[in-house]
């Protein structure tokens, strides 16, 4: 049951004491007695009348008594009726109903309401005067309602009711409860930095320390006696709408401490206060609940440093973000040719691989159609190779476009193309290869019109692998073209005994030595794509090294060889510097020139990736180009038993000349970049010695060939920064994220190192202020902010890089295979 507040209970107990003292002065006429007055009243009234009735009556005159009475009863409302009655009893003059109203007494005595007075003549009776008044006191509740004492008590209740009421609220606010604390503790009180306030039973303030009045800018005497749940506290989830639920209520309630309770406090307009609320219970000896001490810990700074790192971190995610978006235009553009768009070699490995396996494990049909420009080399030599480009360019864009929604288009080199048909079957594969046909026979590029032929096979022909049926499909091209081209080919119809001259196809390929045919198995480009991966988080140049190896031995691997063993030398120059994932740091990221003992290290990696490679595919055609690729043509003086001349596999002979190529162009710790014109002559100075020298001669001519249409330099590195910095930065937003330090530190470290080696001197300063804010444990949001400038940076980059790369111009080159 809700307890009767005590401010009612003083205030009615102060209404029943003026009641009582009220009634006990009436009781001691202390207040004159109101009916004795109007008895007085009446009696001089009836006096009155009795002194004109006997004037009247001397004289006889009857008319004139009654118009009397008439008037008199007219003007005084306490009348009821009159009457006059003679000495014999005769009533001679009745005004009103007096009969009814007329009570004769038996005593014989006037009454308050019955008054007669006698009239006499000549001193002789003559009659009576007799009056009849409204009663004094009406019985029942209305005569009770009319008491004048009752009124007076009700009204000065009422009255004194709403007076006491507002007098003592007043008066106890100005009471202060605080004195009851000794002097001593409240100044200990005091010394606290965080706020505490008591309370008593009615959540009223007893005691507030400096610290919390200070808080709210106020004085703690005017804070005692408030309800303290009336202060403005602010709904933390909606701030328009007031708090409803407090936990000093709920302490005093449960008679349990609440703890760990945020609250918002609107200290003015402008300020709003966040503090962490404890409530606990204060007890009397008797374990009677009697208030509630409160404290307020003040996390207003904490909780805006909290908003201002969930800001730095949106604003983190969304620089984040951007850099995703970028990376995902950055990997298409690694996967895409630069100059047909179409997918690239490496890209349509994976894609091939993905669709393979699929393809076994659910039996769906699986195609593939290879595709040769006929009589491409006149438009190069007759028009130029610009001329050539934008045919290629628009046949691939024919490709793509006549394809369905779901199949691959790869530029595989020069002018022949590789179009991948998940679950299409054989039947389905040949009209569209003779769609495609039909689109290309039909269109002219740059004003010219070409032909092109067809090979098709499917997985349903017999193929135990993905290059096994581009090779079908390679040598059904090669029937298309040896019957007259412009026109498709299947693999199945393919005589058995065909004799493959690719020489007469302008091809100028080269069939390489036999290998065994457990060498031939498929070696999974996705674990080749994993391998280089991992290398490339080690050390992201060489894995960069490897590409550019694997591109220059490609350009002249197809020339010469088949599919299958151009896919062999690709796969081998991506791999050849894999030993390097195993080389420590220290020696790894050196910046100066390595000593002795440290390129005796660096020499094992050769060995140490021929084992990862041997151990990852166990293919021996793989391995024999690894092995053999720093063997000399004309003898290896430090390793005799090397193979020597064309004893050497053709791969690892193209390999060592690439390998050779790319280095000398690109700056090291022990070597500046040379030009192309340098590398060549030093390639033909080491021309028999050490490299095949056909294959120099070649290698320099296709270089050459291509340097026409190279973009600079600059944009590959740039190419290389936005790339690297991309990645790194995902993963450093997501160390942040995770609160990794050391991680983080990692990150910065190596981003730093990234952008050295790039020669991005603000992304490397950035980092290193990363990496400092790191170091020495700054707060958060001085590292997120730095963190955010750094991101910033690398978008910066990345969206210089792409802007640039979208012009037609910067895609001849910029792309790997």
């Amino acid at each position: 049951m809700r307890r009767i507040p005590t401010l009612v209970r003083i205030v009615f107990g102060l209404v029943c004491l003026t009641a009582s003292s009220l009634m006990l002065a009436r009781w001691f006429n202390v207040f004159p007695d109101t009916n004795e007055f109007v008895v007085r009243g009446r009696a001089a009234l009836c006096e009155s009348l009795a002194i004109q009735m006997s004037l009247l009556a001397a004289r006889n005159d009857v008319p004139m008594m009654e118009a009397n009475l008439r008037a008199v009863a007219a003007r005084n409302e306490q009348v009821q009726s009159l009457g006059v009655r003679r000495a014999t009893g005769e009533m001679l003059i009745s005004v009103g109903d007096h009969q009814s109203y007329w009570t004769p007494k038996s005593d014989g005595l006037s009454t308050d309401s019955q008054m007669f007075v006698p009239i006499a003549t000549a001193d002789k009776p003559w009659g009576t005067v007799e009056v009849c008044f409204k009663p004094l006191s009406i019985p029942g509740w209305r005569g009770l309602s009319q008491e004048p004492l009752l009124r007076m008590v009700l009204f000065m209740g009422s009255l004194g009711a709403v007076g006491y009421y507002v007098f003592l609220k007043r008066v106890l606010l100005q009471l202060n409860p605080s004195k009851v604390v000794p002097g001593r503790v409240r100044s200990a009180l005091d010394t606290l930095t965080q706020g505490l306030v008591i309370l008593d039973d009615r959540q009223r303030i007893v005691l507030a320390n400096d610290a919390f009045s200070l808080t709210l800018g106020r004085t703690a005497e005017s804070l005692v006696g408030r309800n303290f749940c009336e202060l403005p506290w602010k709904n933390r989830e909606v701030h328009t709408q007031p708090l409803r639920e407090f936990p000093w209520r709920e302490a005093f309630t449960k008679a349990k401490p609440k703890t760990g309770v945020l609250l918002d406090l609107q200290v003015n307009d402008d300020v709003r206060r966040t503090f962490v609320v404890n409530a606990a219970p204060v007890f009397s000896d008797k374990r009677r609940c009697q208030g509630v001490m409160v404290s307020l810990e003040d996390i207003t700074p904490l909780e805006q440093k909290k908003k201002e790192l969930h800001f730095a971190l949106d604003e983190l995610h969304h620089s984040a973000e951007e850099v995703r978006k970028q990376n995902e235009e950055l990997e298409r553009l690694a996967t895409t040719d630069p100059l047909t768009e179409c997918l690239n070699r490496r890209a349509f490995f994976a894609h091939f691989e993905t669709h393979w396996a699929n393809s076994e494990r659910s039996g769906k049909p699986l195609s593939c159609i290879m595709v040769d420009l006929d009589y491409f080399k006149s438009v190069n030599d007759e028009f130029g190779h610009a001329t050539g480009d934008e045919v290629l360019k628009g046949v691939a864009g024919l490709l793509r476009t006549t394809a369905r929604l779901g199949d691959y288009v790869c530029r595989f080199g020069g002018e022949e193309f590789c179009v991948l048909l998940p679950n299409s079957p054989l039947e389905e594969a040949l009209s569209a290869a003779e769609r495609f046909r039909k689109a290309v026979e039909l269109s002219r590029f740059c004003g010219l019109s070409k032909t092109a032929s067809f090979g098709v096979s499917a997985i349903s022909l017999g193929a135990k692998e993905p290059h096994e049926m581009l090779d079908q499909a390679d040598k059904a091209l090669f029937f298309a073209k040896r019957n007259g081209r412009n026109q498709v080919a299947c693999w199945r119809d393919v005589p058995p005994d065909l004799v493959i001259d690719e020489k007469k196809i302008n091809r100028h390929k080269e069939v390489a030595a036999p290998v065994k045919e457990e060498a031939l198995l498929s070696i999974p480009y996705h674990a080749v794509s994993a391998l280089l991966s991992a290398l490339a988080f080690r050390h992201r140049d060489t894995a960069a090294h490897c590409r550019r190896v694997a591109d220059l031995c490609v350009m002249v691997a197809e020339t010469r060889m088949s599919f299958r063993d151009c896919y062999m030398v690709e796969i081998a120059a991506l791999l050849h510097d894999i030993g390097k994932i195993g080389v420590p740091d220290s020696i790894l990221l050196k910046h100066g020139p390595l000593n002795a003992d440290e390129w005796e290290v660096m020499r094992h990696q050769d060995s140490m990736g021929l084992e990862i490679v041997h151990a990852s595919f166990s293919c021996e055609s793989l391995s024999q180009i690894l092995a053999n690729r720093k063997a000399f043509f004309g003898g290896t003086p430090h390793q005799p038993g090397l193979p020597i001349a064309e004893m050497i596999p053709l791969g690892a002979r193209i390999l060592a000349i690439a390998d050779a190529f790319d280095s000398m162009t690109h700056d090291s710790v022990y070597r500046a970049a040379m030009s192309p014109e340098q590398a060549f002559a030093e390639l033909r100075v080491c021309r028999e010695s050490q490299f095949d020298p056909a294959l120099v001669e070649q290698f320099i001519s296709i270089q050459r060939s291509r340097a026409a249409r190279s973009v600079p330099e600059t944009t590959l590195v740039n190419k290389a920064l936005a790339v690297d910095v991309g990645l790194q930065i995902e993963r450093l937003v997501i160390a942040i994220d995770d609160q990794d330090i050391d991680r983080l530190k990692a990150l910065a470290e190596r981003l730093q190192l990234t952008a050295e080696q790039r020669q991005s001197t603000a992304i490397a300063n950035k980092a290193c202020d990363l990496r400092t804010a790191v170091m020495e444990e700054q707060e958060l949001i001085n590292v997120l902010e730095t963190a955010h400038d750094l991101v910033e940076l690398c978008r910066s980059t990345q969206r210089t890089f792409l802007d640039h790369s979208h012009k037609p111009a910067a895609l001849l080159a910029a792309g790997s295979r």
